[in-house]
């Protein structure tokens, strides 16, 4: 019986957190234009994504995200567009449901030197089994749990929109550095209207990279087959916060890359991906190893798949970096 308490304990409170925190991948750059919305159409060509990712499948509330993309290039407007739907579900009890359009425009600033600024539009269909929980009012004191409780829900569906903005600075399509802000206006989040706030996500992240046969580093126009990548990411979003540092290198047809993931204080990951393409067909695969000594997850995989349209106009950059 306690054990079973237990399980039912970690649901509601994992349901709680997870109310007020985005889902999360571990390697954003290869799940198109999720960190920032400026970076939509950035791999300067169409580009088709689908992320899949699950999450502490030892656990009775393990998660398992799904997310299918869209983006392109209109080269004689300077602008990008993008579309996106993402489904998250924790254990079979929450569900979220995420469906939106983001715009981005190019400034150049001067040769090699450009801005770009991005919009974020997206609808929130949330769903939660409330028959699934079981509250405090429903234990008895004698090990017995009521059928029934007094807890009132207005409903077990819950339906927002919500913004983001970002903007970042590109040289070169060697050098990227950038900022956004999610959930700009704080959506009410709550199956109870007024009880929960959908807090801002603040992200700011750096990424290079650097050709290994070209000898021109960041004068180079292009690349070749083979190259080396590095990123950092920073996200806050309330109590939430998390670092990460990852690099890996390119040799066609197999890209390798290794990170390191934080919270800045107590849960660690090292996260390992596997990548190989073919043409415009681009397969990764990513083993999220748990490091921290706290015991609250366990290992994690993540599988991305990208397809590309090749463009008229050269692709200056590698579509996908670590």
């Amino acid at each position: 019986m306690m054990r079973r308490v237990a399980a039912i304990l970690a649901c509601v409170l994992a349901w709680a957190f997870a109310l007020a925190q985005d889902y999360t991948f571990s390697n954003h750059n290869i799940v198109p234009f999720s960190l920032n919305p400026a970076q939509v159409g950035a791999a300067n060509t169409i580009r088709i994504g689908a992320n899949y990712r699950m999450q502490w499948p030892t656990l009775v509330n393990n998660y398992h995200t799904f997310r299918l993309s869209y983006d392109m290039n209109v080269y004689k407007q300077m602008c990008s567009v993008g579309a996106f739907y993402s489904y998250d579900q924790m254990s079979d009890v929450y569900k979220v449901n995420e469906a939106g359009v983001a715009y981005a425009h190019t400034i150049k600033c001067a040769d090699n030197h450009f801005v770009r600024l991005g919009l974020q539009g997206s609808v929130f269909f949330n769903f939660v089994d409330l028959n699934s929980l079981t509250f405090g009012d429903q234990y008895s004191g004698t090990g017995a749990i009521t059928p029934k409780s007094v807890e009132n829900f207005e409903s077990g569906s819950r339906t927002f929109f919500d913004f983001a903005v970002g903007a970042s600075y590109v040289f070169q399509n060697h050098l990227t550095v950038g900022f956004a802000v999610y959930h700009v206006a704080q959506p009410d989040n709550g199956f109870v209207r007024g009880t929960q706030v959908l807090h801002r996500k603040y992200v700011g992240h750096v990424n290079f990279i650097q050709d290994l046969k070209l000898s021109h580093g960041l004068r180079s126009k292009g690349f070749s087959d083979n190259y080396f990548f590095a990123n950092l990411t920073y996200q806050q979003q309330a109590d939430f916060k998390q670092a990460y540092i990852g690099a890996g290198v390119c040799f066609q047809p197999i890209i390798l890359g290794v990170s390191f993931k934080t919270d800045v204080q107590e849960v660690h990951t090292v996260s390992f991906m596997l990548g190989g393409y073919y043409k415009g067909f681009q397969l990764y695969y990513i083993f999220d190893l748990f490091t921290s000594h706290k015991k609250n997850g366990s290992w994690s995989n993540e599988i991305s798949f990208i397809y590309t349209l090749p463009h008229k106009k050269k692709d200056l950059c590698p579509v996908v970096y670590w």
